[in-house]
């Protein structure tokens, strides 16, 4: 809402709050303006009303982010940064000459200066409209800004960070070589298909591997990072600490990222659903790492307004630890409700 002077009105605005003269409300919160309706303000010397801005008019927060002046400023930055790596990525595919790795260095620090925290990063990515021909090149720079994120929450040291940033720009790069049609099939891929898929890894490695620019650990991250802790991952089905340390990373941030992107089939997870499906198949990620991120996830869930199965509506007031999934939860008429004690209801959207 806001307050604008009467000789700002335009027929087609809405008032946002009833309007009062001699003594009395002459027109109602909600009331279109018309030429009438601006005749009636002059009659009465109406100086100033109160109107409806677009941001009145969303219901959910996706759509209220949209207006957010921190979150534009960070959409701005991000398709530049975007641009920028996918030109350099591109050109890297198509030449084979090593990139200096301060460049993506430097796109990270550009795009990650207008987040004010972690928390506020992970909202605006979770909230950005990602252009379908790009999912490729967004996916893989949404991992190296995540990298950042969980980094800094881990407190792991610089050198690991610069190195943990880098595999997320790199590990992807198999799938560049992937036809898109396949990668982004919207129904269910064929046997062939997903094996043509499940063959990026290789291909990644293949196509980094004599570059002597990249460190073991960004070429290994981009073979591994499919592997699972409890052996059931490709391409050879390593267990525990036969994974390389930075593959272990990505293989949770590319899974988080794949469940908080939107696809044809489905719509993005929430956060909590996201972290419901990682404690149910925890045996898969090396709990040391995915653990505190657990945490660090749901902590930033609280205050956010949650719609459940039931299409009821409540905002998350206290996170559980068993499971971090299912909060406690408060809605307007302040009922207090704990997931974890009711297996029957489930979050299914934000709000």
């Amino acid at each position: 809402m806001k307050t604008i002077s009467r000789m700002e009105l335009k027929e087609g605005m809405e008032l946002a709050e009833p309007v009062e003269a001699a003594g009395r409300v002459i027109f109602n919160c909600g009331t279109k303006v018309t030429q009438a309706v601006i005749d009636k303000l002059e009659h009465y010397d109406v100086i100033a009303v109160t109107i409806m801005e677009n941001v009145d008019y969303a219901k959910t927060h996706n759509e209220r982010i949209q207006f957010d002046k921190d979150f534009q400023f960070f959409k701005q930055k991000y398709n530049d940064c975007l641009t920028r790596y996918k030109g350099i990525m591109l050109s890297y595919l198509g030449t084979n000459f090593s990139i200096p790795t301060q460049n993506l260095i430097d796109i990270f620090n550009d795009c990650y200066s207008a987040v004010k925290s972690e928390k506020q990063l992970l909202d605006f990515i979770y909230n950005m409209m990602p252009n379908e021909d790009e999912l490729t090149y967004t996916q893989s720079f949404n991992a190296a800004l995540l990298c950042g994120a969980f980094a800094n929450w881990l407190t792991l040291p610089e050198d690991k960070k610069r190195t943990l940033i880098l595999c997320g720009f790199y590990y992807d790069i198999g799938k560049w070589k992937i036809p898109t049609e396949i990668l982004w099939k919207p129904g269910k891929l064929s046997d062939s298909e997903f094996a043509l898929v499940k063959q990026h890894t290789l291909i990644g490695y293949k196509l980094v591997m004599n570059d002597t620019a990249l460190s073991d650990d960004i070429k290994k991250c981009i073979l591994m990072h499919h592997e699972k802790m409890d052996g059931s991952g490709y391409p050879v089905q390593l267990k525990g600490d036969k994974i390389n340390e930075y593959a272990r990373y990505l293989s949770i941030v590319d899974t988080y990222i794949a469940m908080a992107s939107p696809r044809a089939f489905r719509p993005a997870f929430t956060p909590l659903q996201i972290i419901g499906s990682f404690e149910k198949s925890i045996e898969k990620y090396d709990s040391s790492i995915l653990m505190p991120l657990i945490e660090r996830i749901s902590e930033a869930q609280i205050g956010t307004t949650v719609q459940l199965n039931d299409g009821t509506e409540w905002e998350v007031m206290l996170i559980n630890k068993n499971p971090y999934s299912r909060p406690t939860l408060r809605n307007l008429g302040n009922m207090i409700l704990n997931l974890a004690e009711r297996p029957d209801l489930e979050i299914v959207k934000l709000i």
